[in-house]
């Protein structure tokens, strides 16, 4: 896709600047005092990626929000803030002992309705009643934005070309500014955000952006829950626990079915010990 960051800090596809609507000073954080290693990615929950980034300049945002860049459905990207200048995408945050990520990190918003309503008939719409025909049903690993908590619900998917454009510029970040810490919104504001919530397959973004692409030997994930992980006999929340995989744990994947898992455990060996489904969101 030909992303480059220039010397102003700014994104260039095949050598052109992409478009650029800025956000107003007052949306920002100033110039980083220490270049960030760290990606947030985010949903709009929004109409477009057009509509954000205007949004982002309208005086009617009176939470002052922006990010670095919006990538719309189609993978056409608008940046809003310069990659050397804190956005204010992450608001309170806290994660792994730190907090205030707007100064900590890069902000990439994809423009997405994110969690749905239902309707009548098994049918999914966005907040404004735009029908999604195919929504990505689960439940958010944090827990849903309205009850039931932890049943599964209509979200829009992601579009590749879009999750693509993603990951060239995350690609990007990381060549630039070495960053490699990638999480989503959901992880450093828990119980106040859930973007880019389960649609997003986070464990592949990062794989896809960061992952040990000179390291030979098995693809092996790790169990990324402090209070475990169950391992089920099936792909959803209804088939009976196996075993409860503690934090660390390592496995195998073998095959994907949805945001469901379906893995080898392996001992401290490497030798795999027993078989079963897991959900993908806890995986790294």
């Amino acid at each position: 896709m030909g992303f480059a960051i220039n010397a102003r800090h700014r994104l260039e596809q095949n050598g052109r600047a992409v478009e650029r609507i800025a956000s107003p000073a007052s949306h920002m954080g100033g110039t980083f005092g220490t270049t960030p290693h760290i990606l947030i990615m985010h949903f709009t929950y929004g109409a477009s990626g057009r509509s954000s980034a205007t949004w982002f300049q309208d005086p009617g945002n009176t939470s002052k929000s922006s990010a670095h860049v919006v990538v719309d459905r189609d993978g056409s990207v608008i940046q809003c803030v310069d990659f050397d200048t804190a956005a204010n995408h992450a608001g309170q945050s806290s994660w792994g002992g730190l907090t205030a990520f707007n100064n900590k990190s890069f902000g990439i918003e994809l423009a997405n309705w994110g969690y749905l309503k239902p309707g009548p008939h098994g049918s999914w719409t966005s907040y404004t009643n735009v029908p999604i025909a195919s929504p990505f049903l689960a439940a958010h690993k944090n827990g849903n934005p309205y009850q039931p908590s932890d049943a599964a619900i209509g979200w829009e998917p992601y579009a590749p070309e879009q999750i693509a454009t993603a990951v060239a510029i995350a690609r990007e970040l990381a060549a630039k500014y070495g960053v490699d810490t990638i999480l989503g919104h959901d992880d450093i504001a828990r119980g106040r955000k859930w973007d880019p919530g389960p649609a997003f397959d986070m464990a592949r973004f990062r794989a896809q952006v960061l992952g040990g692409r000179a390291e030979n030997g098995p693809n092996v994930l790790a169990v990324h829950s402090p209070t475990g992980l169950n391992l089920r006999q099936g792909a959803g929340t209804e088939f009976a626990v196996i075993q409860l995989l503690a934090d660390g744990t390592q496995v195998a994947p073998v095959e994907q079915r949805g945001s469901w898992w379906f893995v080898n455990v392996l001992d401290p060996q490497g030798v795999a010990q027993k078989s079963g489904w897991v959900h993908g969101a806890f995986l790294i």
